[in-house]
Order: C-alpha cells, then structure tokens, then sequence
C-alpha cells in the first residue's frame, strides 16, 4: 500500500498574471505586497519613486524612507523578470506591463544608474533599438528627466490646464492630477464635466498614447465617468479595492481569465 505521507508535494507555481483592468498601482511600493498585490489584482502596471542612495536605486516617496525601502532591482526588475521568464507576457491583450518610475531628484547619476540597471534586464524591456512596446514591460519616466535622454524611456506630459492637450514628440503618457483639478473640493459639476472635455480633448489629440488619471479616490462611478471620457489607466493606492470597484460597476469584460 502506498504510503501518502512518503511522497513528496511538487510545490506549484502561482498562476501566470493576465492584466486586464484599466489601473496601476500609484506609490506601489507602500502597499503591504508591493507588485505582488497589483499583479494579483489584474492591474496593469505600478508607479515607484526612486532615489540614489549610497549607489543604489531605491523606493521611497521622500529620501529617507528610501534609505529604508528596497532596492527597484529586487522589488521590481527581478520579480518581473521572473515572472516574465515563466509566464511570457503578463497581460491580456499581450501588450506591455507599465513601470512608471520618478526619479524624485534632479540627478544625472540617478539617471545614469537607473539606464544602467535596466540595460541589466534587457529580456525584459526588448532591444533599446525595438519600437515602444515590444518588450514584456515598458518603463516611462514621470518626473525629472535630462536634456537630451535617453530615446529608450518614454516620458509623460503633464495636463495642468485646459490647454494642456498636445503632447510634443517623445511623449508616451498623458497625465492628469485629480485631486490638484477636477477633483477639488470647491469644483463645481460643470467644472468637473469641463475638465472631462478636456480629457476627450487629449485622447482625440494624441490617439497613440496613454491618458492616465491619479491621486482619485475609489470610486467606480467616477472611474465610469473618467473610462468614458478616453482615460486608459486609473491610479490607485489601493488594487484590491479599485479591481472590486471596476467588477462592481458591471466590466465583466475586464475580469482575468
């Protein structure tokens, strides 16, 4: 007779992630699983601020807390990687998994390392020479950013004003910052519909690139409003709660598999 307890457990590999949802983690790395919590929650892609400390890239929103916080390499570009060498792409339409990353300090060498560390994960990120997208993930810089850098990372153009629509050459990401516009609490309705014209407004301007919302509550009526009016990524501090909202609100469409 076969003795079950003398047969060894194969240990099993969680199931590969297939992002479907239209949101990414803001300040990721302050969530209780950094990555972990995003990925599992069907998100598209994170956002991590990084500061040069004692030569090494770590998160963290201000300096100290950095000094404290991991490294981007083993709380992100190798998780990744891991991820990606097993499971292959890590979406479900197969486009790229976002790294939006901000360099919190205007610093050259924080530059030069960050080009340094992903030039390290190639396999992840495609061939500096491939077009946008082709690699499993895709980093856009969203804070400072030297003249003259880099044509490997993307960069973002802020929506500050109404006018604010037409991004200029080597812009990936349109950004708008909720809680400084729409979102203030002296905003009337017909200043928040105006400023979701102005959200169409981009999306219309700028067909090829990726229009983003952050610092919004969870709220799945405003992330229908916000859908509605062309915004591709919802920011979120909380993935659990937002992949709840946008199930709640009825996108069965954006379930994983």
């Amino acid at each position: 007779m076969l003795c079950m307890a003398a047969v060894p457990l194969r240990a099993q590999s969680p199931p590969c992630p297939r992002a479907d949802l239209p949101a990414y983690a803001h300040n990721d790395y302050e969530n209780v699983r950094p990555l972990a919590d995003a990925i599992e929650s069907a998100l598209r892609g994170v956002e991590v601020d990084l500061f040069l400390v004692d030569g090494q890239l770590r998160v963290g929103h201000d300096r100290r807390a950095a000094a404290r916080g991991g490294t981007l390499d083993s709380v992100y570009l190798q998780p990744l990687s891991r991820r990606a060498a097993r499971c292959g792409r890590l979406t479900a339409d197969e486009r790229p998994f976002l790294l939006l990353l901000e360099l919190k300090e205007p610093s050259r060498p924080s530059y030069d390392a960050l080009i340094a560390q992903l030039a390290s994960h190639g396999r992840l990120l495609g061939p500096r020479e491939a077009p946008v997208g082709r690699g499993v993930a895709e980093v856009v810089l969203v804070g400072w950013t030297p003249a003259g850098s880099d044509p490997w990372l993307n960069r973002q153009h802020r929506i500050t004003t109404h006018r604010d629509t037409l991004a200029e050459p080597g812009v990936r990401l349109l950004s708008l910052d909720y809680g400084k516009t729409m979102g203030r609490w002296w905003r009337t309705e017909s200043g928040r519909r105006r400023w979701l014209a102005t959200l169409r407004s981009a999306r219309r301007a700028n067909p090829g690139l990726l229009l983003r919302v952050h610092n919004l509550p969870v709220d799945a009526r405003l992330y229908a409003r916000l859908l509605e009016a062309g915004v591709d990524l919802l920011g979120t501090r909380d993935p659990v709660r937002t992949r709840a909202a946008l199930m709640h609100h009825g996108e069965a469409s954006w379930a994983s598999p």
